[in-house]
């Protein structure tokens, strides 16, 4: 007895179609579709409404003056959103959000730094792959921070990815990396500042996660203790670190774009200052530009700090909105004045007492200069200020009378 042939029960026919928004593929049944039908669905990718058509029934109409209108006003949603995203990043990183630019392109100095991070992309945006991770380099007020999320901020806008941000000494526990780590999707961007103030036992559970995309984690204790490999989404990490002698050689290999600030020149001080003033909404003459660039130790931290003080002191004292070269000649005498009365003062609480019991018995217990016992004070013979150390060669006991008469000069 010869069996009949079953019928094959034939799959969906399963058709892709492009989105006017994003140009990614939405793959849906077409089953149901009728000749020429189109739908209006949301794109899984960009979550904006698109039509969708079965490709070679129907040519896609073209965008009408009223779908352009509201392709123009998801721009400015976009850019809001962008602002939005900005402001709440900048205040978990301490960048201020007055004076940090709002785009790469914006940002002084660095011109070989910035051309490779618009270089890598562009090679993901034409791939539709994440770039490789990036590390910046550089000391403190250097401006690494600014600039490693100026970068990622360009990536993502031209990616359409999500920006996560963390500062490296947030991450204590290998419970908090691996709670952020499995809270990304895939090709979001992990922004870590200062990644070498990572513990040592942290850097050896995220080196695996940059190589290969998996997080290994122990569970329980003891003889019950076990092993988890967990499987990461793809994602691009981007960091900043003051020094590389912090960073372990493996998890210095994770990075394929390993950069090192450079020094900023006079005239991009002089930009940076310029860019300040004018966020600030002070009007600053040349003379006074360069003053301020010739104060400072060379980076955009310092510039800012020393701003704001003049910025300070412009409107309490003079009450006005123009700096000059005199406002800030004033600042910085107002500002070395304090600080040498600080340094006095430590100067003063930290002579160590093992130093105070030598120099009493070598002086004798009374004033170097006139021999007085009554209002004895440890004086520093080269003062703090101009390079004098906590060191018994360089103090000496005066009485009040004779440490008032001492003038502040390296004898």
């Amino acid at each position: 007895m010869s069996e009949r042939p079953t019928e094959r029960q034939s799959e969906p026919p399963y058709v892709t179609c492009r989105c006017q928004h994003c140009d990614k593929g939405i793959e849906f049944d077409s089953s149901d579709f009728e000749k020429g039908e189109t739908r209006m669905v949301e794109c899984p990718h960009c979550h904006f409404e698109t039509t969708i058509f079965v490709p070679g029934q129907i040519v896609p109409p073209a965008i009408s003056h009223e779908s352009l209108h509201l392709l123009q006003i998801s721009e400015v949603e976009r850019e809001e959103q962008d602002r939005t995203r900005r402001e709440h990043l900048l205040p978990t990183l301490g960048l201020d959000t007055e004076t940090t630019p709002h785009y790469l392109r914006d940002f002084v100095g660095q011109d070989k730094i910035k051309t490779k991070i618009q270089h890598a992309t562009e090679i993901s945006k034409q791939s539709s792959l994440p770039p490789g991770h990036i590390i910046l380099i550089g000391p403190a007020g250097s401006g690494k921070t600014t600039l490693a999320l100026l970068a990622a901020d360009n990536i993502a806008d031209a990616t359409n990815t999500t920006v996560k941000a963390v500062n490296g000494f947030g991450i204590k526990y290998a419970g908090d990396l691996a709670g952020m780590l499995t809270n990304l999707e895939e090709n979001d961007l992990l922004f870590v500042d200062d990644i070498d103030l990572l513990p040592r036992v942290i850097s050896e559970y995220l080196e695996p996660a940059l190589a290969d995309f998996k997080l290994d984690i122990i569970i329980d204790e003891g003889p019950n203790a076990r092993s988890v490999r967990l499987n990461l989404p793809r994602f691009t990490l981007i960091a900043t670190a003051t020094s590389k002698k912090r960073l372990s050689p493996m998890l210095q290999a994770c990075f394929t774009t390993d950069e090192e600030l450079e020094r900023y020149s006079t005239a991009e001080l002089a930009d940076i200052t310029r860019h300040t003033a004018k966020c600030f909404m002070l009007e600053i003459d040349q003379d006074a530009t360069d003053l301020i660039v010739r104060s400072t130790n060379g980076t955009p931290s310092s510039v800012l700090n020393l701003i704001r003080h003049i910025r300070v002191y412009a409107k309490i004292k003079k009450s006005s909105q123009n700096i000059t070269a005199d406002i800030v000649t004033e600042t910085l005498k107002l500002l070395e004045s304090n600080e040498q009365l600080d340094q006095a003062k430590q100067a003063r609480q930290g002579i160590p007492s093992d130093v105070r019991r030598e120099v009493w018995r070598r002086d004798g217990g009374k004033c170097v200069k006139c021999g007085s016992r009554a209002n004895l004070e440890y004086d520093h013979i080269i003062p703090i200020s101009k390079g004098g150390a906590n060191t018994a060669r360089n103090i000496e006991l005066l009485c009040e009378n004779c440490n008032r008469a001492k003038h502040d000069s390296i004898l």
